[in-house]
């Protein structure tokens, strides 16, 4: 399986560095398996399904049948999914008694493979979904970000961008989830202290905000109020700390004042400071 675009190689144990990849038999057998007797994959890490996407595919199966089988694995007298939730999904909304399916053997971690795979290469996953596979990756195998932005062929900075966003208030997450704000304005966000986050997710949905205006609502809010003669940073500067919360992956705030200013950054963990300093030092690990 080569998936390029995102970076996902062989699937999950390629990603991991291992050499050998899980493959299906040559000869698979397609069965019908009753639709009730089917669970979903607790390693699942779309939680959301859209009903206009469902209801296309719902169309699709009703007129023509289920043309790719699901892939499930036995489960005592049951099954589990291991890959075609949304069709199983469908099938079961239109009543239908059986499913076509392939049966493999595979343990957690060869189900947890095919579910990263599928659907971690998925352009339509939402960013919190997204990065709730990247933590539970790093979670489970004890990876650092910067060998999971490795495996994943991404820059450490997107990674680390990604899990920002799971420490957002379920408010803006809700938000973000129904698309009324975008993954950038929910990065921008992350400038502003949490106690004013909110009230900015919900003007920019109410006002229509850019993420460069949102950005700068953020950084502004973020400016320690206690300096002293301190100004308000420019559109210049501005557009200059968001480069570098993009460059770095970190709240960073610039004060500016009459002899001249500073820049912070800020960490919430000693693994984020170390990660941080890495990064200003030039040293990856």
């Amino acid at each position: 399986m080569s998936l390029p675009k995102r970076g996902l190689g062989r699937g999950l144990a390629a990603l991991l560095g291992e050499t050998t990849v899980p493959t299906s038999a040559t000869h698979e057998v397609v069965r019908e398996i009753p639709v009730d007797a089917i669970t979903p994959n607790p390693f699942q890490p779309r939680k959301s399904f859209e009903a206009s996407a469902l209801d296309e595919l719902k169309t699709s199966i009703a007129e023509y049948g289920v043309l790719v089988p699901i892939i499930v694995r036995r489960r005592g007298d049951a099954y589990e999914l291991i890959a075609g939730e949304r069709r199983w999904r469908a099938c079961a909304a239109l009543l239908r008694p059986t499913i076509p399916a392939i049966v493999r053997a595979s343990d957690d971690r060869q189900t947890l493979e095919f579910a990263i795979v599928e659907n971690l290469q998925r352009e339509d996953l939402n960013p919190l979904e997204e990065a709730a596979g990247f933590q539970y990756l790093i979670d489970e195998y004890g990876l650092t970000q910067e060998e999971l932005a490795r495996r994943l062929g991404k820059s450490r900075p997107a990674v680390a961008n990604a899990l920002r966003l799971l420490s957002l208030a379920d408010a803006i997450k809700t938000l973000l989830v129904e698309g009324r704000l975008s993954a950038g304005h929910a990065r921008a966000l992350l400038a502003a202290s949490e106690s004013r986050r909110i009230m900015l997710a919900q003007r920019a949905v109410r006002e229509g905000l850019t993420v460069r205006a949102l950005e700068r609502l953020a950084n502004a809010a973020a400016t320690p109020r206690s300096a002293p003669r301190s100004r308000a940073l420019l559109p210049e500067e501005l557009d200059f700390v968001a480069r570098l919360r993009e460059r770095f992956g970190a709240r960073v705030a610039v004060v500016r004042n009459e002899s001249g200013g500073r820049i912070e950054f800020r960490f919430a963990s000693d693994e984020e400071l170390t990660r941080l300093g890495d990064a200003l030092l030039g040293r990856e690990r």
